[in-house]
C-alpha cells in the first residue's frame, strides 16, 4: 500500500540545509588567482567582519609580494578565507551534529597547521577521501563560494546572505533530537505535542472500565497487549514458528507458495507476492487491483550504489533475525547474503524514483489471462484464486521491470534465496508485535544506519504503536479535545479563498492557451476539500475483538485480527465504487496531502495548529506558515504529476500539445534551479528527484503572496518568518545523506532560501541587492503557475 500510494495517490507536503544564489551564478569550474579571491572575499565578508582592507587577507610572499595575478592553491584561497571571517563562531546544534569538525589531513604544511585547524574546528572545510586536503590544487571559484557560504550559515546573521539560517539560527543552535528519533523540527515537535495528547487520551481510557466492544475498550486493551512487555517476552516466537518450520522444509517453489499463503490466510503476514486493491487511475471512481511484484527492504540506491557500510549493516540485522528464529550463526549469515544478493538483483530492475510516479511508466494494465502467462514456473491462476482477486478482469503493474524481473526469478534454482527472503520478510513484518528482542533488533539497524542515538521508552513505542493502528478511534477522541469547529470554519474559507486567487494567476498567465487555462480552472473547481476532520467516521474495526493477554488475547493476535479484516474489506470493494469520503491520514498527523486520483487537498487537525496555523497570531505570519501549505497542495495539482490527471481524478491528458511542451520546458528550468544545491558538506539537492515538490512550494509561494498583497499595508517579514519557522529542521549526517537520495522534498533549508528568492517582496523586504548570497537575478529565476 505504501508503494502505490508513493506511486500515484498523494503528493504530501512533508519534509528533507546550503542554497546556490547570486554568488553562485557561475557553475563552471575556473581557476582563481590570488587576487581575484581577495576581491571576492572582500565583498563577502564586510558585512560579518566591518572594515576589513585588503591587507588584512593577502599578506603576500617574503618581502610582502602580492603576485595577485598568479594561480591560487588551495592552501593559499583557505588561509585568506581565515583571515576574511575572523573569530568565527564555534559549531553548535545542527552545525556541530553535520560537520566533521575533527578531520585531520596529511598534507597541510606546518606554518599553515594552526589556521587551517581553525577552519576545520568550525567545521567548514573537507578534504579528499585518501585524507588529503590538497593544499596545492588549483581553487574554482565554485569551490570558494561554497566554502564561504558554508561559514554564513556557520555565522547566521545576515538574512540576505542565509534566510533559513538567519530566521532559524537559534533554534538550530539549541536544536536536540530527542533519543530514538532521525531528526527534530516544527513538524517534529508538533507531533510529540500531538503524541502527548494522544497519550493522555490514552492514559484515561486505560484507567476506566470500559464496555465491551466499545472504541474506548479497543483502544485501552490494544494499548496494554503492546506495552505488556513481559508476556510479549515469554511467547517469543511461538506465534511463527510453525510458519518458519514450514517455509524451511518447502522442497519446492511450490511448496514455498503453499506455505506463503498458508501464512497469508491465517495471519496476514509473510505472503510472496502481493496485490492491492486501490482506484483506477484511468477510471478513478472504481476500484481497481494493482500488483507490485517482489519488493526490498532498502532504497534502490542503496542497492546499485554499492554501499558496503548499509550492506553491512542490513546483512547483520538479517543474520541476528535469523539466529533468533532458531538459525545457528553460520547458516544465519549465508542466509543474508543471499537475501540481500536476491534483492539488489531486483534493485537493478526497478525503476528510479525520479519517475515512479508518472502515470505513463507507472501505469500498466494487463489482461488477466496476459498476467497469469508471464509467469512460468508458478500457477499464477491459482495463486490468485487463493488470494481471492481472480475476478479481477485486469491487472494494474507499477514497474514492468520489476514484474518481469519478478516473473523470472521465481524458479527452482533460486529455491534457497527464495526460502531465506520470505523467512526475513516475515520475521521483520512480524517481529514488531512479537518479543522485545525483534525490537531491540530494528531500533539498532535504524541506528547504525541513520546515525540515530538513545533509544524510546517502552511506554513512548506502546503509544506510537497504538496511535497508528487505532487512528481511527484515537482521532474521534482527538478532534473531540483538541479541534473546534471554528477552526474548520475558518481554514475552509482561507483555502477557497485561495483557490479564488489561483483562478485569477491561471487567467493572467502568458505561456498557457485559453483552451488549458480553462480546463484548469475547471480542475480547481471541482477541487475537493477536506479541512481537520472526516465528515462521517467510519468504524472498520466494528467486527474485530481486541483482548489483552490477560483476557487470552496478545499483541500479534490483535495485529492478525485487524489485518485480517482490513484485507477482507479491500477484497470485498475490488471492483467496487472508490468510496471518496475516506482520509489517507490520521487527523493528528502533521501533514497535508494532495490526492490527484480524487482531485482533493486534504488538511487533518494534526497540522492545524502552531506554529502552522494559530487563530490568535498575525495574519501574515499564518499565510506564511499554513497559508503556505494549503497554496502548496493546490499546486500539486499542477505539478509535473498532478498535471497527467484531470478534474475528475482521471489520467486523461487535458493539455494543448504546444502548452505542454512549454510546461515541460518550465519543468526543466525548476529541476535546474533546485539542482545541485549543498543540504549539508559533501550532500547535494536532486533537482530531478524533487522537481514536483519543488513546483508546488514556487505555486505555494506565489498564491500566497497574491493573497497577502491584497492586505493593507502587510507585513512581508512576518510572512517569509512564518515561512521558514515551519521549516526548521536538524537530523543526523547520515540522514540527511540518505534523504537527499529518496526524498521527493527539497532538503528543508533548499526549500526556503531557494523559494523566496524567486519574489521581488523577499528582496524588497531585505533589502536584498546583487552583492548578496541570497540574490538571483531576475532572468535566471523561476516561476510556472
Amino acid at each position: 500500500m505504501k508503494k502505490i500510494a508513493a506511486l500515484l495517490l498523494s503528493a504530501s507536503l512533508l519534509l528533507t540545509a546550503l542554497p546556490t544564489s547570486a554568488l553562485a551564478q557561475q557553475t563552471k569550474p575556473n581557476k582563481m588567482t590570488r587576487g581575484e579571491v581577495v576581491e571576492f572575499l572582500l565583498n563577502a565578508a564586510d558585512f560579518y567582519n566591518p572594515g576589513i582592507k585588503r591587507e588584512d587577507i593577502l599578506k603576500g610572499y617574503g618581502k610582502g609580494e602580492a603576485r595577485e595575478d598568479q594561480e591560487v592553491s588551495r592552501i593559499e584561497a583557505l588561509i585568506m578565507l581565515g583571515r576574511a571571517f575572523s573569530d568565527l563562531p564555534a559549531p553548535k546544534g545542527h552545525d556541530l551534529r553535520v560537520a566533521n569538525t575533527s578531520a585531520s589531513f596529511t598534507d597541510v604544511p606546518k606554518w599553515a597547521q594552526d589556521e587551517i585547524g581553525k577552519l576545520i574546528a568550525s567545521g567548514v572545510i573537507t578534504g579528499y577521501p585518501n585524507g588529503k586536503l590538497g593544499v596545492f590544487d588549483h581553487l574554482t571559484k565554485e569551490q570558494l563560494i561554497t566554502l564561504t557560504k558554508r561559514i554564513m550559515a556557520l555565522e547566521g546573521t545576515n538574512p540576505r546572505d542565509d534566510y533559513y539560517e538567519y530566521v532559524n539560527k537559534k533554534w538550530l543552535n539549541d536544536s536536540k533530537i530527542p533519543a530514538g528519533e532521525k531528526s527534530n523540527g516544527a513538524f517534529k515537535e508538533l507531533a510529540k505535542a500531538n503524541e502527548d495528547r494522544i497519550k493522555a487520551i490514552i492514559d484515561e481510557l486505560v484507567k476506566k472500565q470500559n464496555p465491551a466492544g466499545s472504541k474506548e475498550q479497543k483502544i485501552a486493551d490494544f494499548y496494554k497487549s503492546v506495552f505488556d512487555i513481559e508476556n510479549r517476552n515469554k511467547q517469543g516466537i511461538k506465534p511463527i514458528a510453525p510458519y518458519l518450520d514450514a517455509l524451511d522444509k518447502a522442497s519446492s517453489v511450490k511448496e514455498l507458495f503453499a506455505a506463503s499463503m498458508k501464512m497469508e490466510n491465517e495471519i496476514s503476514k509473510g505472503a510472496l507476492l502481493s496485490f492491492a486493491v486501490l482506484g483506477d487511475a484511468k477510471d478513478s471512481n472504481v476500484n481497481a487491483l494493482y500488483f507490485f511484484g517482489l519488493n526490498t527492504s532498502l532504497d534502490k540506491n542503496s542497492y546499485v550504489s554499492n554501499d558496503e557500510k548499509t550492506k553491512k549493516v542490513y546483512t547483520n540485522y538479517l543474520a541476528k533475525l535469523f539466529v533468533l528464529s532458531g538459525t545457528d550463526e553460520k547458516t544465519a549469515k549465508a542466509q543474508a547474503e543471499d537475501v540481500y544478493a536476491f534483492e539488489k538483483e531486483l534493485a537493478a530492475s526497478t525503476m528510479d524514483p525520479q519517475v515512479q510516479g508518472n502515470v505513463e511508466i507507472s501505469y500498466n494494465p494487463y489482461t488477466k489471462e496476459k498476467f497469469v502467462q508471464l509467469f512460468k514456473s508458478i500457477d499464477m491462476g491459482k495463486y490468485m484464486k487463493e488470494f481471492q482477486v481472480d475476478k479481477a478482469d485486469k491487472v494494474i503493474v507499477t514497474d514492468v521491470g520489476l514484474l518481469n524481473k519478478t516473473a523470472e526469478v521465481l524458479n527452482e534454482k533460486n529455491l534457497d534465496k527464495l526460502k531465506a527472503y520470505v523467512k526475513a520478510t516475515l520475521l521483520m513484518n512480524a517481529g514488531g508485535s512479537l518479543s522485545e528482542d525483534f525490537l531491540k533488533l530494528a531500533n539498532e539497524f535504524e541506528a547504525q544506519r541513520f546515525g540515530i542515538e538513545g533509544e524510546k521508552t517502552n511506554e513512548e513505542m506502546a503509544v506510537m504503536t497504538t496511535q497508528a493502528v487505532m487512528s481511527q478511534y484515537l482521532s474521534q477522541e482527538f478532534v473531540e479535545k483538541y479541534f473546534t469547529k471554528e477552526a474548520k470554519k475558518d481554514v475552509e474559507q482561507m483555502v477557497k479563498q485561495f483557490i479564488e486567487v489561483y483562478k485569477e494567476r491561471i487567467q493572467t498567465l502568458d505561456w498557457l492557451s485559453e483552451a488549458t487555462k480553462a480546463k484548469a480552472i475547471k480542475k480547481l473547481d471541482k477541487m475537493t476539500i477536506k479541512i481537520g476532520y472526516p465528515d462521517q467516521w467510519n468504524d472498520s474495526l466494528k467486527d474485530v475483538s481486541i483482548k489483552t493477554f490477560t483476557d487470552g488475547g496478545s499483541l500479534f493476535d490483535n495485529m492478525v485480527a485487524i489485518n485480517k479484516e482490513a484485507k477482507k474489506q479491500r477484497i470485498a470493494s475490488l471492483g467496487k465504487p472508490v468510496d471518496k469520503s475516506s482520509w489517507m491520514m490520521s487527523v493528528y498527523e502533521v501533514n497535508a496531502y494532495y490526492n490527484p486520483l480524487n482531485n482533493e487537498i486534504v488538511f487533518p487537525a494534526g497540522i492545524l495548529q502552531a506554529p502552522f496555523y494559530d487563530i490568535k497570531a498575525k495574519h501574515e505570519t499564518n499565510l506564511g506558515a499554513i497559508g503556505m501549505v494549503i497554496a502548496h497542495e493546490i499546486s500539486h495539482a499542477f505539478d509535473n504529476l498532478g498535471s497527467e490527471f484531470d478534474e475528475n481524478g482521471n489520467a486523461v491528458n487535458w493539455w494543448t500539445p504546444e502548452d505542454f511542451k512549454k510546461f515541460q520546458e518550465k519543468c526543466d528550468q525548476v529541476i535546474s534551479y533546485y539542482d545541485h544545491v549543498e543540504v549539508i558538506p559533501g550532500v547535494y539537492n536532486n533537482g530531478k528527484l524533487t522537481v514536483g515538490e519543488n513546483i508546488a512550494d514556487l505555486g505555494g509561494m506565489a498564491v500566497s503572496l497574491q493573497v497577502l498583497s491584497k492586505m493593507e499595508n502587510p507585513d512581508f517579514k512576518a510572512y517569509f518568518e512564518g515561512y521558514a519557522t515551519i521549516w526548521r529542521m536538524t537530523m543526523s549526517k547520515e540522514s540527511a545523506a540518505y534523504r537527499s537520495t529518496i526524498d521527493p522534498h527539497s532538503a528543508n533549508k533548499v526549500r526556503v532560501n531557494r523559494t523566496v528568492s524567486n519574489f521581488p517582496e523577499f528582496y524588497k523586504a531585505y533589502e536584498v541587492t546583487e552583492k548578496d548570497a541570497m540574490y538571483v537575478a531576475p532572468k535566471d529565476r523561476v516561476s510556472i503557475w
